[in-house]
């Protein structure tokens, strides 16, 4: 079986600098014996997060299980503004490796005088970092936009969120009378990457992606695939890949921003050698 890969897979630039940032940041309290907290996972791969666990870190999920002086890093989704300043009032080191697009998205909130709106899935950890920098309503579909009034709204885009269901959001609200003037648009590192792996569905027989249901830059590359009318698998590790995979002569192989690179190349070895 020939693997095509396309010209850009894998993680993107914030998911890399966020890592830096929190490894570093172990470095450092190492040195100064403090602990190191992240609050939430540093980005959603449990491989990334468990590779930073090794290392020292400690993960919270509420302010107050940060029990002791020491640094803490902030996951590259972002965190409510009442747990930054509730961090901070801990006397607590923070590390912000919060992605610069959902940084901008929460000044834009803050800032705004219009009515908000953030586009995007309830519980995501963005968009709850989102919700969490200003009074804004979430609009998740298309139906959503019946509970509003006419009338013109500032908005962000929750950086993964499918573009099928943003262009149908958008033109809905046309039709109901609400404009919406979009702030920000999905992240260009999600669209490259869908980009570049619909460039290479031609040429071959089969699509997959390397990376875990729990990432929605995966998943979402993922239904992309599924559209071309090609099969299309999610890996989510090299004992994941379905038997029925090497029927194919040839596949394209990518991988979501979220994905470590090692996954993806044990990913991509298991298929090279059973092939």
């Amino acid at each position: 079986m020939e693997i095509i890969l396309p010209s850009v897979y894998g993680f993107c630039r914030g998911v890399r600098d966020a890592i830096n940032k929190a490894e570093a940041a172990i470095f450092r309290a190492k040195a100064e014996n403090l602990p190191c907290y992240i609050y939430g996972d540093i980005v959603h791969s449990s491989n990334v997060m468990e590779s930073l666990k090794a290392k020292g870190i400690i993960k919270i999920e509420r302010v107050e299980d940060a029990v002791s002086p020491g640094y803490v890093v902030i996951r590259a989704h972002g965190i409510t503004d009442k747990d930054r300043f509730s961090l901070a009032e801990k006397g607590l080191v923070i590390v912000d490796a919060t992605c610069p697009v959902v940084l901008r998205s929460q000044r834009l909130i803050r800032s705004s005088g219009k009515p908000f709106l953030i586009i995007g899935k309830a519980g995501h950890s963005e968009v709850v970092a989102l919700l969490g920098s200003g009074k804004a309503t979430l609009i998740e579909s298309e139906e959503d936009l019946s509970q509003l009034p006419k009338g013109s709204y500032d908005a962000v885009v929750q950086t993964t969120f499918s573009l099928s269901s943003l262009s149908g959001i958008l033109a809905r609200s046309l039709e109901l009378g609400i404009e919406v003037n979009l702030l920000n648009s999905v992240c260009n590192a999600s669209i490259e990457r869908r980009k570049a792996f619909l460039e290479i569905a031609d040429s071959v027989e089969a699509l997959a992606v390397a990376g875990e249901r729990i990432s929605k830059n995966t998943t979402e590359l993922w239904e992309c695939g599924k559209k071309t009318g090609k099969p299309c698998f999610l890996i989510p590790s090299p004992d994941e890949i379905p038997p029925e995979i090497y029927s194919f002569r040839s596949l394209g192989l990518t991988a979501g921003a979220s994905c470590p690179d090692t996954l993806f190349n044990n990913i991509k070895r298991r298929l090279e050698s059973n092939a």
